[in-house]
C-alpha cells in the first residue's frame, strides 16, 4: 500500500508494548500482531520473513499488494497494533535516518509512477505477445512435419522458444501485471504455465515471492537453493563433501548441458505434479495435462529436446541478473536489495525482446507489479534515486553478464574444492 493510504489505518485495538510469544510485522511505524493471521495469509508463509527482529515490511506490503490496497487495509485495520520506537525500528541512529530518507524518496517516486498510470496493463501489448506465441508455435509445428532433418530441428528449436517465451508471460501473470486483476491473472497464470511448461503456478509463485522479498539473502531466497546440482555461492554449501562432488565441481560446464534440463524434468515429473495433487489444484492439474497432450502430438524426442531448449533459454537468462552478485545474511532496505543484489542487462530493444524485459531486474524488483514493458520508461528515474543515495546502479552488457555468470560458477567450484 502507498504510505498515504497505510497511514490511515486504525486498528480496533492498540497495545503499548510487545507481547511475548506473538508475531508482529512492522508497517509504517507500527507493529501489527499477525500471530493468528499467518496461517491465513493468502501469499503463504512468506509473511513470516517479516516477523523477525530488524525487518520492515512497509515496502514489501506496499509493492506486493499494490493491486489490493483496500483489502490489505481492511485486514490490517482488524489487527492489534502498537507504535514502534526508533530503537525497535533500527538501533543504529545513522542507519535509521538513512533508511528513512531512502524510504521517503522511494515512496515519492512510486506515487509519481502510479499517478502517471505506469502500473496499468496494456491489453494491446498482451495480445501482441500472445499472438507472437501462436505464430512461432504454428511455424514450429509446421516445420516438424517436414521430412528434412534440418527443418525438423528448426521446428524443435522454435517449439522450445515458444515454451521459454510463455515462461516470460507466466512470470508477468504471476506478478498480476497482465490484466491488473489478481483473480484473472491467477487463472491465466495457471493456464499458461501449465500448458506452456507443464508446471504449477502456485508452487512457482510461493517460491518466486520469497526471492523477491529478499533477493540473495541466505536461507531466504529460494533461488539460492540449487543443491545438489549447482551452487551460485560457496556459502550455500553446508557440507564440504557436497561441494567437492562431481556436479558442483563441473558446474560451469554442466549448467547448460545438463543442469537446466535435469532441474526442469524433476519439476515436471515429480515436484509439481505431487504439489498440485496434494493441494487439489484442479485447474492447474488440467492445464499441466494439456502440456502433455501437446507433447504427444509432436512426439517424445522432439518434446524432450524442445524442453532442453526451453530450460537453457530460461535458466541461462534468469542467472544473468543475480547469480554472481553478493549474498547477505542481514536485514536490508527494499531499495538496497534491488540495487545491490540485482543488476540490469543490456538496456536495448533486442535484449528487451530476448529476455522478456527481465533485463530490467532492478526496476522489476523495486516495482514487481508494474507491467514489465514499462521498465525502460522509468530506468532514468531509478538511476537518479540510486545516485542521490550513493547506491550503485549496475548495468552489464549481455556478454559481460554471461561472462560473469560462468566465471562465478567456476570460481565457486574452485573455492569449494579447497575447503
Amino acid at each position: 500500500m502507498e504510505s498515504d493510504k497505510t497511514n490511515t489505518i486504525d486498528a480496533e485495538t492498540e497495545s503499548s508494548g510487545p507481547i511475548t510469544g506473538r508475531k508482529e510485522v512492522l508497517l509504517d511505524g507500527y507493529f501489527y500482531d499477525v500471530t493468528d493471521f499467518v496461517k491465513r495469509h493468502p501469499g503463504g508463509s512468506i509473511i513470516e520473513y517479516y516477523t523477525k527482529t530488524g525487518e520492515d515490511a512497509t515496502h514489501a506490503i506496499q509493492q506486493f499488494h499494490q493491486r489490493s490496497t483496500k483489502r490489505v487495509k481492511a485486514i490490517m485495520s482488524s489487527l492489534r497494533r502498537r507504535p514502534a520506537s526508533d530503537n525497535e525500528i533500527q538501533s543504529d541512529d545513522g542507519v535509521r535516518k538513512k533508511n528513512q530518507a531512502l524510504s521517503e524518496d522511494f515512496t515519492k517516486l512510486y506515487l509519481e509512477l502510479e499517478r502517471e498510470g505506469l502500473f496499468k496493463p496494456s491489453y494491446v501489448h498482451n495480445i501482441l505477445r500472445m499472438a507472437e506465441l501462436f505464430v512461432i508455435a504454428a511455424l514450429g509445428y509446421s516445420l516438424l512435419q517436414w521430412q528434412n532433418s534440418g527443418a525438423k530441428l528448426m521446428g524443435i528449436v522454435l517449439i522450445g522458444l515458444v515454451q521459454g517465451r510463455s515462461g516470460w508471460i507466466q512470470h508477468e501473470s504471476g506478478h498480476h501485471s497482465v490484466s491488473g486483476n489478481p483473480n484473472f491473472d491467477r487463472f491465466f497464470h495457471a493456464v499458461i504455465f501449465g500448458i506452456g511448461l507443464g508446471l504449477s503456478s502456485t508452487w512457482w509463485s510461493r517460491g518466486h515471492n520469497r526471492h523477491h522479498a529478499m533477493p540473495q539473502r541466505l536461507n531466504h531466497d529460494v533461488d539460492l537453493d540449487t543443491l545438489p546440482l549447482l551452487a551460485y555461492n560457496a556459502k550455500v554449501v553446508k557440507n564440504a563433501k557436497t561441494g567437492k562432488g562431481f556436479m558442483i565441481q563441473n558446474q560451469a560446464f554442466l549448467f547448460l548441458l545438463i543442469d537446466t534440463l535435469l532441474g526442469t524434468l524433476i519439476w515436471q515429473i515429480y515436484i509439481h505434479p505431487r504439489f498440485v495433487l496434494k493441494h487439489k489444484f484442479y485447474l492447474q492439474m488440467v492445464s499441466m495435462m494439456g502440456h502433455y497432450v501437446l507433447a504427444y502430438q509432436i512426439g517424445f524426442w522432439p518434446w524432450l529436446i524442445s524442453t532442453w531448449v526451453m530450460s537453457v533459454y530460461l535458466f541461462a537468462n534468469f542467472a544473468l541478473s543475480h547469480s554472481f552478485l553478493p549474498v547477505t545474511t542481514e536485514p536490508t532496505h527494499w531499495v538496497e536489495y534491488s540495487l545491490i543484489h540485482t543488476a540490469d542487462v543490456e538496456q536495448r530493444p533486442w535484449c528487451n525482446w530476448w529476455m522478456g524485459y527481465l533485463n530490467y531486474q532492478i526496476e522489476h524488483h523495486l516495482f514487481p507489479t508494474m507491467p514489465q514493458f514499462r521498465h525502460p520508461l522509468i530506468k532514468d528515474r531509478v538511476k537518479a534515486l540510486a545516485e542521490k543515495h550513493n547506491i550503485p546502479y549496475v548495468v552489464h552488457s549481455y556478454a559481460e553478464a554471461v561472462q560473469k555468470t560462468f566465471k562465478n560458477l567456476s570460481e565457486v567450484a574452485k573455492e569449494l574444492k579447497h575447503l
